[in-house]
């Protein structure tokens, strides 16, 4: 009878550059160990690109070639298909230039899913993650509904919704030198205390691959336009849309996991950090890469208001 029980499925939303497979194998590790927690409650799909194009890495100027980087994808792969659904997916064809173009490809794929979570590469969270998402899955009658971590202190007070408790008034530069490493330590004391809980946060406010995670049909209605490019505008366009929608009437709610703590690694970036560093050529941190993504959030400023005249015109 418990095998006619349907499970909830989560589409996990990852875009990867080559310099960034170490932390992919990480992040896949995490997931794992908090999957494990509520094991047959949940259905994972790892949705995973892997960008082999040639506007953010010369192949022909590397010392490594570009197999490596295959092979060590596809092992990720391997390893974890024991427990959950798999999609990873090498792109060198230019459907996938930037994190736009995956997160809107994944939104309008044929897979099943009930939740998207946009997940970035940079980003620690813990390992009861899974297990509190899965129990406010469970527990909210909702269509449209966006779930978000808890964060440190960001820029300004505009995200003061999303802080968790411990981290008001610690200032607004806390979150460059912050150890990512923190955030088991902080989700166990929260759970010893009883801390792990949730609340609703109004107006809706998120920032990208932040473990958040968003009704799929909401993602389906509200879509990233092609014209937005690859890079830039993609999570704000999402944010405001869903206030917009909020404020028009429609049944949508955000709701932030209180005790679980995201936290992007800027204490340990790859800026500073990068074991590949000399021997691929890596232009997401040169002129080229620099150029390319300056050119796709330009492109996407340039039509986002006009986008969103577009959606709101359609509801």
């Amino acid at each position: 009878m418990g095998n006619d029980i349907k499970l909830n499925k989560v589409q996990i939303v990852i875009h990867c550059l080559p310099r960034e497979i170490d932390h992919l194998e990480r992040i896949c590790n995490t997931l794992r160990e908090n999957y494990l927690i509520i094991e047959n409650e949940i259905e994972i799909i790892l949705d995973v690109t892997l960008n082999l194009n040639s506007n953010f890495t010369n192949w022909e100027n590397s010392q490594i070639p570009k197999q490596f980087f295959i092979q060590k994808f596809n092992v990720i792969s391997n390893l974890h298909k024991d427990w959950a659904k798999i999609n990873f997916i090498i792109d060198e064809e230019e459907k996938c230039l930037g994190i736009n173009d995956k997160r809107r490809n994944s939104i309008n794929d044929n897979i099943e899913a009930d939740y998207l979570m946009y997940l970035d590469l940079d980003v620690f969270f813990p390992f009861l993650t899974l297990f509190q998402l899965n129990n406010l899955i469970k527990s909210i009658d909702c269509p449209n509904v966006i779930i978000s971590s808890e964060v440190v202190q960001l820029w300004d007070n505009s995200w003061d919704g999303l802080v968790n408790k411990y981290f008001k008034g610690v200032g607004n530069e806390y979150f460059k030198t912050v150890d990512p490493y923190m955030v088991n330590r902080l989700a166990v004391s929260s759970f010893a205390n009883d801390e792990l809980s949730f609340r609703e946060n109004n107006p809706i406010k998120f920032g990208g691959g932040w473990v958040n995670t968003f009704s799929k049909q909401l993602l389906k209605f509200i879509n990233i336009p092609d014209s937005l490019g690859s890079y830039g505008l993609d999570d704000t366009f999402v944010m405001n849309a869903s206030n917009i929608m909020k404020n028009k009437g429609y049944d949508i709610k955000q709701y932030v996991m209180e005790g679980i703590v995201c936290i992007e690694n800027n204490y340990r970036s790859l800026y500073d950090f990068n074991p590949y560093e000399d021997l691929i050529d890596d232009l997401s941190f040169k002129n080229k890469g620099r150029e390319f993504k300056k050119y796709s959030k330009e492109k996407s400023h340039l039509n986002y208001n006009n986008e969103m005249q577009n959606f709101i015109d359609r509801i």
